[in-house]
């Protein structure tokens, strides 16, 4: 789940960036073909989303270097299969990035859970956030953020919230930018879907993450 700060600040500015490899707390990775099937499998298609939503990437996750003090050592957990999914929408205004991670057991996939979805990633994500909009010229504070424990879903899940509100300028006016993030476990798999919108939230989340949860093993 850390990557996605820094998944959040490219999509911010270009959907396209590409990022740097994590560091040492990062899980153990030993990739086989089997679970890197299961983990494409469980991840976002098309069929899940309304109409309008564009496929813009399906393939494994590329890592994050954003500076983050919410750093636990994940290395004694060894993910087996991944693979993500993005899609936008509104001209890519709005975006979907769905990321799933198969361990090698279901314990690990659990331990892993319980010393990831902690608060300490709010500030990372939030700093993630406004650091988007300034990097794409646009000053932002954020006006709320929350962790949360629904929707439930799945084994284990919890999710984070945060509102930006920019300042206006000559040609863009004052609007605000949702930001939320759904963490969950089914089995041994891991799920992140994270949702970015301006002026709405992204809706049917809950409804979505029900719907890897059960394909997820």
């Amino acid at each position: 789940m850390k990557r996605l700060v820094a998944l959040t600040l490219a999509l911010l500015v270009l959907p396209t960036v590409a990022l740097a490899a994590g560091g040492s707390h990062d899980e153990t990775e030993r990739l086989n073909r089997a679970d890197m099937v299961l983990a494409k499998r469980a991840a976002v298609r098309k069929t899940d989303l309304f109409p309008g939503w564009r496929l813009v990437s399906s393939g494994a996750p590329e890592e994050g270097d954003f500076p983050c003090a919410f750093d636990p050592d994940l290395s004694a957990f060894v993910i087996t299969g991944k693979h993500e999914t993005t899609f936008s929408h509104s001209g890519g205004l709005a975006q979907i990035v769905s990321d799933v991670g198969v361990f090698r057991s279901s314990s690990d996939a659990a331990r892993d859970f319980r010393a990831s979805a902690k608060p300490g990633f709010m500030p990372c994500l939030r700093a993630a956030v406004v650091k988007g909009l300034g990097q794409a010229g646009l000053k932002a504070r954020v006006t709320s953020s929350h962790m949360s424990t629904t929707p439930r879903v799945g084994a284990q899940s919890v999710s984070y919230h945060v509102v930006v509100k920019t300042s206006a300028t000559q040609r863009v006016p004052s609007f605000r930018v949702y930001t939320d993030v759904l963490f969950f476990r089914q089995g041994r798999s891991q799920a992140t879907l994270l949702f970015m919108s301006p002026g709405v939230k992204v809706g049917g989340q809950g409804s979505l993450a029900r719907s890897v949860a059960r394909r997820m093993r």
